[in-house]
């Protein structure tokens, strides 16, 4: 069955509008992993294009492993779950937030960057320097004191998260940073997840970068800090499989 919100595509971007609608109710579960692709004929009906453009959308789902092309046979769709293609994770952070499972792939972003960050929080313990950690001192504290970067506070963290990746000089923790934070330029963080005032958040930031140019436990007290939110945005245990069941 095609999915009912799939929409005709703009001419000049035909093939990718194809691939996109298409990868978008993959990643949402609208088109069933095992289930057949509608027919072309169908698709470039809906899309209202040719079946060419279509056939081209098709086969750069098939290069990305979200679905199986069978000559002569109805392409069949693939669990994106077991994608090994990078690109599929960054279509689940632009698609998944509109599916009709958004509290659970909500959850699933949270949880994954709370935890990306206690992972640069232990790098950066380990690799940076003494220099490069005072400068983060100063950073925090230049921010706790300047009204117009706390009501700024999105561009505060992120000067934060890429100045601690970059003190931790671990190039794969750099790219993910850059990449996390144009993602939401298109994917806002959750309101849930950041309505904690700039003064709280402030507060935890100073106490991170302390620790931090200080060697006393940051990735103890990042986690310790985090797990509470962790467990009210995601869930533990039962309440985190009740939560990815809803």
């Amino acid at each position: 069955m095609v999915a009912d919100n799939i929409t005709p595509v703009r001419r000049a971007h035909a093939a990718d509008d194809v691939f996109e609608q298409l990868a978008a109710a993959i990643l949402r579960g609208e088109l069933e992993v095992g289930a057949p692709l509608p027919p072309e004929r169908v698709l470039a009906e809906r899309f209202g294009v040719s079946r060419i453009v279509v056939r081209q959308g098709v086969h750069r789902l098939a290069e990305m492993g979200l679905v199986r092309v069978k000559q002569g046979g109805a392409s069949l769709v693939l669990d994106p779950n077991e994608a090994t293609d990078l690109r599929v994770l960054a279509m689940f952070y632009r698609f998944a937030p509109a599916s009709s499972r958004r509290t659970r792939d909500v959850a699933d972003m949270i949880e994954k960057q709370y935890l990306q960050g206690l992972s640069i929080v232990e790098v950066a313990a380990r690799h940076a320097s003494p220099r490069d950690l005072s400068a983060i001192v100063a950073m925090v504290e230049a921010a706790a004191k300047d009204g117009a970067q706390l009501a700024r506070f999105a561009e505060f963290e992120e000067r934060f998260w890429r100045a601690l990746a970059a003190a931790g000089k671990n190039r794969v923790f750099r790219m993910e940073v850059a990449w996390w934070y144009e993602a939401l330029a298109s994917r806002p963080v959750p309101r849930a997840v950041a309505k904690a005032a700039p003064s709280v958040r402030i507060a935890f930031y100073r106490e991170l970068a302390r620790r931090l140019a200080d060697r006393q436990t940051p990735a103890e007290f990042y986690l310790g800090v985090m797990r509470p939110i962790l467990d009210a945005a995601v869930g533990s245990g039962g309440d985190r499989r009740r939560t990815k069941e809803r």
